[in-house]
């Protein structure tokens, strides 16, 4: 290989090298570290010219000192690197702390802000799920004889009682049959009667006795058979609840086993869901519930575990569990999806803040640390959330401050803030002195 060529490629190579180290030598503003860079290598290239006399050089040698110079190269830009990093870090440090060259002058008035400091406290452990609100009773209505509807008592939507008439059939035919039954049955009565006081004084046969006997007893079930039949020409309630929307209208003929409307009882309402059996040794009778729905995204249903699957499904490794929720003003149905909160336990030495103190950009969420009077944005892993309280798993320490109200007077990170809650230790100040200053922010505004 050729010295002159050799030294074309590392040269071209350096000419792109200190392309891509343009923004850092920028920064650096020609820093001894790059200069000293600089020097090394045009030493180098002096060095294999003139001493190490290259050309001359075996090809062994030869990758033996192209290799030696390639690893020593790679290790100064990686000290440069290193060097420069650390630089611009100690820089932007001082920067931030003495607020000299940062974008928040002493011109920036402090954004008057309240805060709470972190302290470790004790929050409920929980398994988070999903699951689908359920009547406490639902039926579909359907007729169980042929027939024309004559009457629907009472309206769509209402409230019935137990016992109530729903929808009425024709029952002439069921009536008339019934009276047949009963003129039958009275007269087979007495012609039993008759036979047993004959048979008592030995003049009536045992085979007229028993065929008295026979036909009463016929007569008898023709009245409770007849009864049935007019008893199904009307439908009643089996329960206390809702009656939802009816299909046939009065004068429609309709078929056996054709629906007719629905019956629902929502008093209290059911909540049915699954829980990974890994769980299934942390939950017992009576457990608390807390349900959210996408409907009533501003309130928390309380419920209780009613009832545990005897069996786990195989397929989804998962045990099915039910849960019980008062319902008396009725805004809960059937059919909601409802995002679940079961309470298994209690977690010491959790960290939570405010939930006013959580922002969110995107899928990322944050919150403002207030160190040295100014705020810092800073990235956080969540939890549980229980009370207005969220749990931060990762990016906060005992004994910081966050900030919970005023985060929108922020210009970034590093903005100038005034507590009106807290002292800088921590402490809580007096009353008076909040309001006090809370008067000062609200009259000095912000430049």
């Amino acid at each position: 290989m050729n010295f002159i060529k050799f030294r074309a490629i590392v040269k071209k190579g350096l000419v792109r090298l200190q392309s891509a180290l343009t923004p850092i030598t920028t920064t650096l503003k020609n820093t001894a570290g790059v200069k000293s860079a600089q020097r090394l290598a045009s030493k180098g290239f002096k060095f294999l010219d003139r001493y190490i006399k290259f050309d001359k050089q075996p090809t062994a040698s030869k990758v033996g000192i192209i290799s030696a110079g390639v690893i020593s190269g790679f290790f100064a830009l990686w000290l440069v690197a290193k060097l420069g990093g650390l630089i611009v870090y100690n820089a932007c440090a001082i920067v931030v702390d003495s607020g000299v060259s940062s974008k928040f002058s002493k011109r920036t008035k402090p954004a008057m802000i309240e805060a709470a400091k972190i302290v470790p406290s004790t929050i409920s452990r929980r398994i988070q799920t999903v699951g689908k609100m359920r009547p406490n009773n639902s039926v579909i209505l359907k007729s169980e004889i042929n027939g024309r509807v004559t009457d629907l008592p009472i309206k769509e939507g209402s409230d019935v009682k137990k016992g109530d008439i729903l929808v009425q059939f024709d029952d002439a035919d069921a009536k008339a049959e019934l009276k047949d039954a009963d003129a039958t049955f009275i007269l087979r009565e007495a012609d039993f009667k008759r036979s047993a006081e004959l048979k008592s004084k030995n003049i009536e046969s045992t085979k007229k006795y028993d065929e008295a006997k026979a036909a009463f007893a016929m007569a008898e079930a023709k009245v409770e058979t007849a009864k049935a039949r007019l008893a199904k020409t009307q439908i009643l309630a089996p329960f206390d609840g809702t009656l939802g929307l009816i299909e046939p209208s009065p004068g429609t003929y309709v078929q056996a086993g054709q629906e007719i409307a629905t019956l629902v009882d929502n008093n209290p309402m059911k909540v049915d869901f699954k829980i990974p059996e890994r769980n299934f040794h942390e939950v017992g009778m009576g457990q608390g519930l807390e349900i959210r729905l996408d409907g009533f995204q501003d309130q928390v249903f309380l419920a209780t575990v009613e009832a545990i699957d005897s069996k786990i499904d195989h397929q989804s490794h998962s045990i099915a569990i039910r849960g019980t929720i008062p319902n008396a003003k009725g805004f809960l149905r059937g059919g909601m999806y409802a995002n679940i909160s079961l309470i298994v336990g209690e977690k010491g030495d959790a960290l939570a803040v405010p939930e006013s103190a959580l922002e969110r950009e995107g899928d990322i969420e944050y919150v403002w640390v207030v160190k040295r009077n100014k705020a810092s944005r800073r990235r956080v892993l969540v939890g549980t959330k229980e009370k207005n309280k969220v749990e931060i798993i990762t990016g906060l320490n005992p004994g910081e401050i966050v900030v919970t109200a005023g985060q929108m007077r922020f210009a970034g990170d590093g903005h100038p803030v005034k507590m009106l809650n807290l002292n800088d230790d921590g402490s809580e100040k007096p009353k008076e002195e909040q309001k006090k200053l809370d008067e000062v922010g609200d009259d000095d505004g912000e430049e």
